[in-house]
């Protein structure tokens, strides 16, 4: 038994030997290996979805020359509002991304979509639809008589520029929220010539539409702003005469004109019956009154309808 062990070992001591080394010596080395280990993997954190807004429309049947507050609640970081082929922006209010719509009175009847495009904080876009119903309305026919002396203000010429300058006003409007629930009448008087009608000057055709309001009153009675906003256009015009126009933020404007006489500055801030002017009779204007008017997202809407709250706000 001792023999065979000794063989065993003198075997593996020939072996090593033949291994290449200093002076031929044997050398045996070790290389260790060392496990380098797997590092644990951390999940990524699920994210928290967001719920997806609401909209919310004041009405959803208006007739021509209606308007109606859209709002999209919910956690949103911006968004759009289409209706008949018109986008206009949403603007930042107090609990919502909101924006007042308004219908022409030469806007088609009949059902029609609204879409309301959005984007989320996280970047995710959306769309929203709602169907709104127009319904027609019919507008009556007023004869006027233009005294000879004012009758080269019937040129149709006479009223680009001013027209031009307003569209530029009611076309940039200000994001900030400045107008509140309820809507001013801005003079005693009586109602003569409601929003829509359509005129005969002089016994030509009918043309366009009667875009705002008239109140009769004595000249110089106060006309006061219907709401909160800033003044952002006194000017001396051929047709309107001497307007007053009123920026109430979110795309809403009221403008005042044939006053007599102003009582603001542009860039001035008012409330809601604050004086802004006197009724006059200036302009393409047959006597003493006050022509009021309101736009929305470039749109001329009713005043009255804002101010009776048939709009439903």
């Amino acid at each position: 038994m001792r023999l065979v062990v000794v063989a065993v070992l003198l075997a593996f001591a020939i072996s090593v030997a033949g291994c290449s080394g200093e002076n031929g010596a044997a050398r045996v080395q070790f290389q260790p290996t060392v496990a380098t280990p797997t590092p644990a993997l951390t999940p990524s954190p699920t994210p928290t979805p967001i719920p997806p807004p609401e909209l919310l429309v004041s009405t959803t049947s208006l007739p021509q020359a209606g308007a109606m507050l859209v709002s999209l609640v919910g956690t949103v970081k911006s968004g759009t509002v289409t209706f008949l082929d018109r986008t206009q922006p949403l603007y930042q209010g107090s609990q919502s991304i909101y924006a007042f719509v308004g219908v022409a009175p030469d806007d088609p009847p009949g059902t029609h979509r609204l879409r309301v495009d959005f984007e989320l904080p996280n970047g995710t876009r959306g769309v929203l639809t709602e169907t709104i119903q127009v319904f027609e309305r019919e507008w009556t026919l007023d004869e006027i008589e233009i005294p000879e002396d004012r009758s080269d203000l019937l040129d149709p010429g006479r009223g680009e520029e001013e027209e031009t300058i307003l569209s530029r006003v009611y076309s940039t409007p200000s994001p900030e929220k400045r107008w509140q629930a309820g809507w001013l009448i801005p003079t005693e008087g009586a109602i003569t010539t409601q929003f829509g009608e359509q005129r005969s000057y002089n016994g030509g055709p009918p043309s366009g539409h009667h875009l705002g309001v008239d109140i009769g009153a004595e000249e110089g009675t106060p006309v006061v702003a219907t709401n909160h906003g800033r003044v952002v256009l006194v000017r001396q015009f051929a047709l309107h005469g001497n307007i007053v126009v009123v920026d109430h933020g979110g795309g809403v404007f009221s403008s005042y004109s044939h006053l007599g006489a102003f009582a603001v500055a542009e860039g001035q801030e008012v409330a809601a019956g604050d004086l802004i002017g006197y009724v006059g009779n200036t302009g393409l204007s047959t006597g003493a009154h006050l022509h009021w008017e309101i736009w929305v997202g470039g749109v001329p809407v009713d005043a009255m309808r804002f101010a009776d709250g048939s709009n439903g706000f």
